[in-house]
């Protein structure tokens, strides 16, 4: 799984942001394909996914909104895909295999 340090490290690499450990949230659910929002999960990525799918997220709030998410397979927490939202829109992107970038869509 993506791990508090490895978002830390993510978002200063990525987008320059530099984040508290203390100051951010994280949750874990599980979530059926009619149930995911279609603005944050394409239907191309949707095809790769397992049915239900786990997602993690973390959430940073300092200027702006982060929300980061790692969708995984609910059995083995093997991750498939990558996203970040900034104030609600998707700003990044990356599909997953194994922990290892198979394609990446950054926008």
């Amino acid at each position: 799984m993506f791990s508090i340090e490895q978002l830390i490290d993510f978002m200063e690499e990525e987008f320059g942001v530099a984040v508290e450990s203390n100051e951010v949230g994280e949750e874990t659910v599980l979530l059926y394909h009619e149930e995911l929002d279609e603005q944050i999960i394409s239907e191309d990525v949707l095809q790769i996914l397992p049915n239900p799918v786990l997602f993690h997220t973390y959430i940073y709030i300092e200027k702006s909104e982060w929300i980061i998410g790692i969708a995984l397979e609910a059995k083995t927490n093997n991750p498939f895909y990558l996203f970040c939202l900034k104030d609600g829109e998707r700003v990044y992107q990356k599909l997953l295999n194994e922990g290892e970038c198979k394609n990446d869509y950054t926008t």
